[in-house]
């Protein structure tokens, strides 16, 4: 299968690095210090459950155009970066190809459905526990689940063509009937966590260890249930009770937001936070503490309003 992955960070490179090492054809779409790894020292991934993975020579560009028609396109820029990609993605996607958001948050696939259709995208859920050590480096160190679901009409022939080639030997690509809820229960718990780890510059395990920090984090999760309730989707209270439950079973997680912050570069606010509030707002669901975390977090870092 020949597979486009415009942006080579943690994640795009864990699973196109993945797909590359099965035999498929992959290209990946990167810039900067990481571009120039890619194209002189190959790609890395130091698993703690694969092991060591090395993908040497990598085919890398700094664009999509030029390149030839993609039969999958996995998308992992930033949710904020999507927009200014579209047009250059558009060259590698045909009537065949099928695009997938490997993004945070619950709005990606709307901007790639009003751009190639609903019949060549497929809607993901990721978890993966991967971040950059080093430009070509990826450090993984837990899970490796790819939830997928195709609530837009993908021919059945595709869809299970791209399950069967990402289900890469040691990963576990699931599909589900309604993606939709798996997209808003990591939401709650990605817009809680990420916003109270990017605030306070510290990692899930001491967030959770001060009572009123967890308590926080409770109230943001069952708002952001709330306003999922609201839009039709059947996530409850006893989904936050799950979620945080299964958090305290696990290593402390650095949030992507933190990671961010921590690097100078832009997080996710709007994505992951902002569209509660502004979700909430339109169907009438209060939601304080979130609002709180989010006026907060556009404090740090001023930008244009969430409702232009």
């Amino acid at each position: 299968m020949k597979v486009v992955v415009f942006g080579a960070g943690a994640v795009g490179s864990f699973w196109g690095g993945l797909l590359a090492r099965e035999g498929h054809d992959v290209r990946f779409i990167a810039r900067g210090a990481q571009l120039a790894a890619l194209e002189t020292q190959g790609l890395r991934i130091a698993s703690n459950v694969l092991g060591e993975v090395i993908v040497n020579p990598v085919r890398a560009a700094a664009a999509a155009a030029g390149g030839e028609p993609a039969d999958l396109v996995l998308l992992s820029v930033k949710t904020h970066q999507t927009a200014s990609v579209i047009e250059d993605l558009s060259a590698v996607v045909t009537a065949r190809t099928v695009v997938m958001a490997l993004q945070n948050g619950v709005e990606s696939d709307d901007i790639l459905r009003t751009r190639w259709g609903d019949h060549r995208v497929l809607s993901t859920v990721v978890y993966v526990g991967a971040s950059m050590e080093s430009p070509g480096v990826v450090r993984h160190v837990a899970r490796g689940l790819l939830l997928v679901g195709n609530p837009y009409g993908v021919p059945g022939e595709r869809y299970a063509e791209v399950l069967d080639a990402l289900a890469a030997p040691g990963l576990t690509v699931r599909a589900v009937d309604d993606i939709h809820r798996e997209r808003w229960y990591k939401l709650m718990w990605n817009t809680s966590f990420n916003a109270a780890s990017a605030l306070t510059l510290q990692t899930s395990r001491p967030l959770l260890d001060e009572p009123a920090a967890k308590a926080v984090i409770d109230a943001c999760m069952r708002e952001v249930a709330a306003v999922g309730r609201a839009r039709g989707v059947h996530i409850t209270d006893a989904d936050v009770d799950r979620s945080l439950a299964e958090t305290e079973k696990l290593p402390p997680i650095r949030t992507s937001m933190l990671e961010d912050r921590e690097h100078g570069r832009q997080m996710e606010v709007e994505a992951l936070v902002g569209v509660v509030v502004r979700f909430g707002r339109d169907a009438g669901v209060p939601t304080p503490v979130t609002s709180t975390l989010y006026g907060l977090l556009r404090g740090m870092r001023p930008g244009p309003p969430f409702s232009s």
